[in-house]
């Protein structure tokens, strides 16, 4: 029988946007951030402008236990221009997919049971078809739960880095709105 596990089970996602006069400087920040949160780099699209400004486009995966440490490093590693968080809990569609694999896997062994009861060649072949059914059911099931289990072990953050040659005032206080 599958362990029921209650533990909160939430995909975490940020995204930020950040600027910086000292593009490789900012890049080598961010990949240091990553070697030191122990993640992994999914995508990256680099842009080079006419006007030899650059700036690229980073999906990162990082653990989930230095999720926020990282979040910190890369805040340091430019300007911060733009945030948002998302945390989404998937914590009852994850319990429901186990349950639902239990119940599968409980069904399989009875259809094993009675596979091995078989009397005639025609039940041999209906209780394979079934079971054939079944672990198909299974392995769909399955893929589904080590998804939620990758997005909850492994948060996504994705980052676009600009070169810019003047940082964008980020003072939200109404002298420097007002300035701007």
């Amino acid at each position: 029988q599958r362990q029921m596990c209650i533990r909160d089970r939430i995909i975490y996602t940020a995204n930020l946007s950040l600027e910086s006069k000292d593009y490789d400087t900012a890049r080598a920040a961010l990949d240091a951030a990553l070697n030191d949160a122990g993640g992994y780099l999914e995508s990256s699209s680099e842009y080079s402008d006419v006007g030899s400004s650059r700036s690229v486009n980073l999906t990162f995966r990082v653990p989930e236990e230095n999720y926020q440490s990282f979040l910190d490093a890369v805040a340091q590693a430019g300007n911060v221009t733009y945030k948002s968080q998302q945390a989404d809990d998937v914590t009852t569609q994850y319990m429901d997919v186990e349950t639902r694999l239990a119940n599968l896997e409980a069904q399989r062994t009875r259809l094993q049971e009675l596979q091995a009861q078989a009397d005639t060649l025609a039940d041999l072949l209906e209780i394979e078809s079934s079971l054939s059914d079944v672990q198909y059911q299974i392995e769909s099931w399955q893929s589904q739960l080590d998804w939620y289990s990758n997005q909850v072990s492994c948060c996504t953050v994705y980052i676009t880095l600009n070169e810019v040659e003047t940082l964008t005032p980020t003072s939200s206080s109404f002298g420097a709105k007002l300035l701007a």
